[in-house]
């Protein structure tokens, strides 16, 4: 029996939540039905029922009241490993490893806790990092987040197994834009598109976009129809588009807002390039997205990115914090061939699709001796 524990599948989205529902599905697909049990502890019971109970055991506490749901999610998770003694447990969120030691000690459960970014940097000295020093193993989405991990907890290699974010190739593949779309945002058909896709958030500034934003006036000279498109949603919005108004660029820099999951596709393959100079980026799967979909990405060489474009095999990696390499970069993403779109593709399948993800987690299951 396997053990999966989660923040929550449905409701609410993000990278975790991603991470968490591919964990799910891989697991069910090697295991087969009856073998896993999924505590969440935050999604409605029908709703989690309704799409991920053909085969899996559930546990949910999203219909508890929040002031008391995390004592009572934590009982949950004891008393279900008690009774069901499963072979390991896996937090799919680095927050419930105190519990995960609970279960080590108590019932002697090993117990495998992921780390994605930003939520296991810098940790001082704590309960939190004090518990992820005894879980059995540290599932890092990226090298990346392994070595400053590893460095900062002391930790020695053989406790980290590196499992990277994965996508889904087969909505994110080269085809043509839909048509009208370029209309939308008022680009003509000789206008190179540069496409960044980010959440809006004045306390995360470390997306890059706006950097971006003020290296547009020294592109435009040579590239008279270059347009960014940014496309996304959140409270720093009022800051970009001010700062548009300063710069004068009315028209070549696009506020998309909310875009829908079906038609991010279409965005990527609309752009000549996609660029995130990000900062802290605990990998990206947009980058995963947008090389899917045959489009060459510029990324920060600072942060996971590094990871996701495999030290600039994939892609194009700069200093975030220089404007010159930025610049750059942004000019070699405009000027140089772009890549074949059906083999970034492959390439990007490759390393970080579907299948090689589930190689990964069946590897993990394996060591615990489920099979």
């Amino acid at each position: 029996m396997l053990h999966i524990w989660v923040p929550e599948l449905l409701a609410r989205k993000g990278g975790i939540q991603n991470y968490s529902a591919e964990l799910v599905g891989a697991a069910r697909a090697i295991l087969g039905p009856g073998r896993i049990r999924l505590l969440s502890k935050s999604d409605l019971p029908g709703s989690l029922e309704e799409r991920y109970g053909d085969g899996i055991l559930l546990t949910s506490s999203g219909n508890i009241s929040e002031a008391v749901r995390t004592p009572i999610f934590a009982t949950r998770l004891l008393l279900a490993a008690r009774r069901e003694r499963p072979a390991l447990v896996i937090s799919t969120h680095p927050h419930f490893a105190p519990a995960a030691v609970w279960l080590r000690t108590i019932f002697s459960i090993p117990a495998a806790v992921s780390a994605h970014g930003v939520e296991v940097w810098g940790l001082g000295p704590g309960r939190l990092r004090g518990a992820l020093g005894r879980v059995e193993m540290i599932l890092p989405i990226s090298n990346f987040t392994r070595e400053r991990m590893r460095k900062e907890i002391g930790l020695p290699a053989e406790r980290f197994r590196v499992i990277p974010v994965t996508f889904d190739s087969d909505c994110f593949a080269p085809g043509r834009a839909p048509k009208g779309l370029r209309e939308r945002y008022g680009f003509s058909p000789e206008d190179r598109v540069l496409l960044c896709v980010s959440r809006l958030v004045v306390s995360r500034q470390d997306k890059g976009y706006s950097r971006i934003v003020e290296i547009m006036p020294r592109l435009l000279p040579d590239f008279p129809g270059v347009r960014f498109l940014i496309v996304g949603q959140g409270d720093d919005r009022p800051n970009i588009e001010r700062r548009v108004g300063e710069l004068g660029l009315e028209g070549k820099v696009i506020l998309a807002g909310y875009v829908s999951d079906d038609e991010l596709p279409g965005h990527y393959r609309m752009a000549d390039g996609f660029a995130m100079p990000s900062l802290r980026e605990g990998f990206g799967i947009v980058f995963l997205e947008a090389m899917g979909c045959g489009k060459r990405c510029l990324g920060g060489n600072r942060d996971a990115a590094v990871d996701a474009l495999r030290g600039g095999e994939l892609g194009i990696l700069v200093d975030p914090e220089s404007p010159d390499d930025l610049e750059g970069g942004l000019r070699r993403l405009l000027t140089e061939p772009p890549p074949d779109p059906a083999e970034l593709h492959r390439r990007v399948v490759r390393y970080f699709g579907r299948e090689a993800f589930r190689e990964k987690v069946s590897d993990l299951l394996s060591e615990f001796g489920l099979r």
